[in-house]
């Protein structure tokens, strides 16, 4: 393992977060945020996206585009996910833009709810590639360093969505930014005049089925079959063209 791997995994083990600039070249980054913006136009879509005016999440893009594999079953994030989760899996893979006006998100966790006591063990292993430059302006994410070491599910009152322990994670289009499930996190406010563009990837242990929560969609039998033998293993479970026939029956 390299020498900057060893440093992000570090900093996601002491922090919650950690920052992999250029892991994809910033002309194919560009390209794939302009068409997960254009899916979000599709009504063929429509049934898979949530949100409002402001912020969207079209779910199931590991069936709308080959390119978002490339980011999915990427070495580097596999290998950070593989060291905190040791065996796991591709849960979900969504397009996450955010609209100038959007206002800050709350601070919140991923996929805790379930439980009566945050685990003192990682659960999930989120990530967001940057499809276009992330800044301060325009809805960058918001992470409170050390958070996830709190073992809370909601800050306290006292920690809101504007406040000073707010760490602005700020980059290129091509990177990617990982964080634990247990740390405070938050879209943060749009205030300039560009679209943001995020692809959304989340990896779970195999002991943490999670699969009837959200909107995740199942894999498209074409899309698995077209999947590399090596990737196939990551992402287990029943498969079909629709959510409520595979996760809601």
């Amino acid at each position: 393992m390299s020498d900057e791997l060893q440093a992000a995994i570090a900093h996601l083990d002491t922090y919650g977060y950690c920052l992999l600039p250029a892991r994809l070249p910033r002309e194919e980054a560009l390209a794939l945020g302009a068409r997960c913006l254009a899916l979000h136009d599709d009504p063929a879509c429509a049934d898979a996206i949530v949100g409002d005016q402001y912020y969207q999440t079209l779910f199931g893009m590991l069936n709308l585009d080959d390119r978002v594999w490339q980011c999915a079953f990427h070495r580097d994030t596999l290998a950070i996910a593989r060291h905190f989760l040791g065996s796991c899996r591709v849960v979900e893979a969504c397009s996450k833009p955010c609209w100038p006006g959007a206002p800050a998100q709350g601070l919140h966790v991923d996929s805790a709810h379930h439980f009566h006591q945050v685990p003192d063990v990682p659960w999930m292993i989120n990530t967001i590639w940057m499809l276009s430059d992330f800044t301060v302006e325009n809805g960058a994410t918001g992470i409170v360093p050390l958070s996830h070491r709190s073992r809370l599910k909601t800050p306290p009152p006292e920690v809101g969505h504007d406040s000073e322990l707010i760490a602005v994670v700020a980059g290129e289009a091509g990177s990617v930014l990982l964080w634990h499930g247990g740390a405070w996190h938050q879209a943060r406010a749009n205030t300039s005049a560009e679209i943001r563009l995020g692809l959304n990837i989340a990896y779970y242990p195999r002991w943490f089925n999670n699969w009837v929560d959200g909107g995740h969609q199942p894999l498209w039998p074409e899309t698995y079959a077209r999947l590399p033998q090596e990737y196939r293993a990551l992402v287990p479970g029943r498969q079909g063209r629709l959510r409520g026939e595979v996760y809601e029956t």
